[in-house]
């Protein structure tokens, strides 16, 4: 069944620029200034720079495979669609849900995040006002709740928007970086890019790995693989040059930052704000009221709120086609494969998501403090993209077989490299465990093993051959 028809989602409606701001938002700019840089920060120390230096090359790796595989197959399930063409069907609706899992905990993490721990971090330092304990409550309805909005009024639209909002947060970074860099001029140093301030490797590869976390996102964009205009070309560009644009942004702003805010002083950068939770979020519009006044410091607080905005619409989007795939190809129940008459949307999925994922994220809050919630639904969405990607890489190779276009460096040896940088970033990121990582990592293998034994007797009972094609997708020959 293509997309084409009248029924499905509505096919060369997003062109490249829209397709850029999709895979930029996943990554959230100054969302991952907030949140994933000052938790790189803290292990990196000083060598903060260093660290997001060698995730350039380490990323590089990591989007090899999904580069690949836009290259042949242009699906709304993403990768599911990959592994399905690839490995089968068995394999595929597997490694479906699991990444389904984590573009679910991603929306959920980053709207628990933003209302219970970064706004009430702003208004407490900026502004010396507490906020009550439990005013996230309804705002993470109302921002959860405005965020499906333009995800349900159509795909057109959102992406439009994330790509303007992008090139704002990458020009308040640049603007903001340069700026330090000049106004500290003699004390610019090399440093930062050596290991001597994090006291040696060990720390600067454990921030690697974080930082390989925060480029990760612009992967989540093949979702858009039947609604983007001429998508073999297209998503692999927006794949790339998304990638190559914010590397390059995180190492100049890490460097910045460091420097900013002082290379011997970075164990403080993630721990600022007393008697908040740690990792607020906020150092790095310190540093901007510290350097440009309170105007750069307004304008980054606003943006950094946006882009935690597009960062949790763009994973809601990519959800939402991967769960409308696997419902057009009987994985998951039929309801999810309806789609707008009017806005060619998922609408069915995504006002699912949105609203389970509301209530998730309201439970972990409520349940274990919004910081520690955030940290428990942001950890098990690692654990399920780590796992997906290994999945991915696994079956690249075999797919490519298939299409008798078999590369032993493209398709063999740079996912194998791949393959090793996501197990040491699982070992790293998560032992020794501690609260609550420990608990989400079990609530992922509880959820990916549930999923690999009840889609083995689904399948079985229904008799579904394990190398049938997926729906809507489309190969090169």
């Amino acid at each position: 069944m293509s997309s084409n028809s009248n029924n499905g989602l509505k096919a060369n409606s997003v062109g490249f620029l829209p397709l850029l701001g999709q895979a930029i938002a996943m990554i959230s700019p100054l969302g991952a200034v907030a949140a994933t840089m000052t938790g790189s920060a803290s292990i990196a120390l000083g060598s903060l720079p260093l660290a997001y230096l060698i995730a350039i090359f380490a990323v590089l790796f990591w989007i090899n495979t999904p580069y690949q595989y836009s290259k042949k197959i242009a699906s709304a399930g993403g990768f599911y669609s990959y592994n399905t063409e690839g490995a089968g069907t068995y394999y595929g609706s597997v490694s479906g849900y699991i990444l389904f899992f984590s573009y679910y905990m991603t929306y959920t993490n980053a709207i628990l995040f933003i209302t219970g721990v970064f706004i009430p971090g702003l208004f407490s330092i900026f502004f010396g006002i507490t906020l009550n304990a439990y005013i996230w409550v309804p705002l993470l309805i109302v921002f959860g709740l405005i965020i499906l909005l333009p995800a349900y009024l159509g795909v057109e639209g959102s992406t439009k928007y994330s790509f303007a909002s992008s090139i704002i947060q990458i020009a308040l970074l640049i603007i903001l970086s340069v700026a330090i860099i000049v106004i500290k001029g003699p004390a610019n140093t090399l440093e930062p890019f050596t290991p001597k301030p994090a006291g040696g490797f060990g720390p600067v590869f454990v921030g690697m790995i974080l930082a390989i976390f925060s480029m990760s996102g612009s992967s989540a964009v093949v979702a858009l693989g039947e609604e983007a205009k001429q998508p073999k070309r297209n998503i692999r560009n927006a794949l790339l040059i998304s990638f190559l644009i914010t590397g390059a942004v995180f190492v100049l702003t890490s460097y910045a930052l460091t420097i900013g805010w002082g290379l011997n002083n970075m164990a403080n950068f993630a721990k600022t704000g007393t008697g908040l939770a740690y990792g607020n979020g906020v150092p790095g519009i310190i540093v901007a009221l510290k350097y440009l006044g309170m105007p750069m410091a307004i304008a980054m607080m606003i943006f950094a709120v946006n882009s935690l905005y597009t960062g949790s619409l763009a994973p809601l989007n990519s959800a939402g086609r991967m769960l409308y795939a696997m419902a057009r190809d009987g994985i998951a129940p039929k309801v999810f494969s309806k789609v707008h008459g009017k806005r060619k949307t998922p609408h069915i999925a995504l006002i699912f998501i949105a609203v389970s994922g509301i209530m998730v994220s309201l439970a972990a809050g409520l349940i274990m403090t919004p910081f520690f919630g955030f940290l428990y639904l942001v950890t098990a969405s690692a654990v399920a993209l780590f796992i997906g990607h290994i999945m991915t890489d696994v079956s690249l190779p075999i797919a490519f077989k298939k299409f008798r276009e078999f590369s032993v460096a493209k398709h063999a040896i740079l996912p194998a490299i791949s393959i090793v940088l996501l197990l040491i970033g699982i070992y790293y990121s998560f032992f020794p465990p501690s609260y609550p990582t420990n608990i989400a990592i079990i609530s992922a293998v509880i959820f990916m093993i549930a999923v690999t034994i009840a889609l083995n007797l689904y399948l079985k009972r229904r008799g579904i051959n394990s190398e049938v094609n997926v729906k809507g997708s489309s190969t090169t020959e």
